[in-house]
Parts: C-alpha cells; structure tokens; sequence
C-alpha cells in the first residue's frame, strides 16, 4: 500500500547528510538479522555525506519525503537498480514500493533487457514482490569486507 502522503523528487546536494544518516541506520537496523556486525561495520565504514555527491550529479538519485521528511531513497540507471534505502521509522508504508515504482521506471529507460540488481539477504523478498527472481548468490566488497548478497533479474 502507497500512502498519499509520499511525494518523490531528484535529490539535491543539501540532501547528502540526510542520505548518509538514513542509509547508515537503514544498514544498522533492517539488515541487522541477517548480517553480523562485524560486516555491516566493515560496509559502512568509510561512508560519508560526499559519497552520495556523484549520483546526485548525475541525477541518478532521488528521494521520497513525507511531510518535507526524507523517508527513503532509491538510485537507479537503465538497466540496473543501486540503491533502495527506508527508514526503518518508515517502513510497512509503501516508501519501499513508492522507490521501486521509480526505479523501475528509471531502470527501463532506453533499456530493452532485463533489470538487474544486487539484494541484500533481508530484502530479496520484498525485490521478489516486484518480479525479481534470483540469478546468483554472489558477496560484494565494500572496505575490505564480504557482504553476502543476492544477485536479481527482471526480465
């Protein structure tokens, strides 16, 4: 379920401190189950606003607000979704599919193929409610560190 309350627009360079914040506890507390702290410590280790700076730039990056607050964030290029973060404050409120809707949008842009993206453990249902399905389980390196992850298609 969308709630009418959420509004989406490109995100902005004043909004990389909010991006960074959200991200950050987005990681800590709803991939916190299914990865030890030790991993989710080494992924976001060298993380700062500045990091959020490039996609911004290239437009890549948009948010979801509710009531002026920056609830989520998705960041998506024709044929491959990046990112889709919610505040855990935020969740089971349709921000998740409200990011979705527009990465997918933003993913078949001039893409005929299928939609690629890397899920973590906790999320890779939710990415299956969208018609993902799984094509390999695979880990990312972020700082040295191992994250197990799931890699999905859309065809």
């Amino acid at each position: 379920m969308r709630s009418p309350s959420l509004t989406i627009r490109p995100a902005s360079f004043a909004d990389a401190p909010r991006l960074h914040e959200l991200h950050t506890i987005s990681v800590r507390t709803l991939c916190g189950g299914h990865y030890a702290p030790e991993v989710i410590d080494g992924w976001l280790s060298e993380r700062t606003p500045r990091g959020y700076l490039a996609p911004i730039g290239r437009g890549d990056l948009f948010v979801v607000e509710d009531g002026g607050r920056i609830v989520g964030f998705g960041e998506a290029v024709p044929g491959q979704i990046i990112a889709v973060y919610v505040d855990p404050a935020a969740t089971h409120r349709g921000v998740g599919a409200t990011i979705m809707d527009r990465a997918l949008v933003m993913a078949r842009n001039g893409h005929a193929g299928p939609i690629r993206l890397e899920s973590t453990l906790n999320a890779e249902t939710f990415y299956q409610c969208f018609g993902f399905h799984v094509v390999a389980r695979s880990a990312v390196q972020r700082n040295q560190t191992a994250i197990p992850a799931v890699i999905m298609e859309l065809d």
